[in-house]
């Protein structure tokens, strides 16, 4: 998905698998809450909001924003919908410029198999189940590949 985007001539390379192999050492894996969180005993799930809940927040401007200084120039890839808050966050807060922020593609797991493909254009609009909103998906890949374009003639936006 993200040589679909055009990610991999970002960064000058084939493939962005590149950037996994112990060749490559150009990817940072982190979490927008650093530390593991619970709510009642269970996992958070994103509930209650981590921007409104004092100590989620500090964890937000404290560690995830420590890691947007120290890495000023990097791409920031949110695997969900609360890790994008997260960051854009931190663009309010004057760390991340909202280019830096691939947000749109579809988390990697099994359960998003019909996103991906749409996301891919492997599987037709026309072919996506009720679930699966063709039109945003498209909208959003379409957002990337202009982001990943302003990011690689250095035209970030502020």
């Amino acid at each position: 998905m993200m040589d679909a985007i055009g990610l991999n001539r970002h960064f000058g390379i084939e493939s962005t698998a590149e950037l996994f192999s112990v060749a490559g050492e150009k990817v940072h894996f982190t979490s927008a809450l650093r530390y593991p969180v619970f709510v009642d005993g269970k996992n958070y799930n994103g509930t209650p909001d981590m921007l409104k809940t004092e100590i989620l927040r500090e964890m937000v401007e404290t560690y995830l924003a420590e890691e947007a200084r120290v890495l000023r120039n990097a791409v920031w890839l949110p695997l969900g919908p609360k890790p994008v808050i997260a960051l854009k966050h931190l663009c309010r807060l004057g760390l991340l410029k909202p280019d830096q922020i691939l947000d749109g593609i579809p988390h990697p797991s099994g359960a998003n198999a019909e996103r991906i493909a749409a996301f891919l254009g492997t599987k037709p609009d026309g072919l996506l189940s009720k679930q699966t909103n063709g039109r945003q998906i498209a909208a959003a890949r379409n957002d990337l590949v202009e982001k990943i374009e302003r990011l690689r003639t250095g035209g970030l936006s502020a």
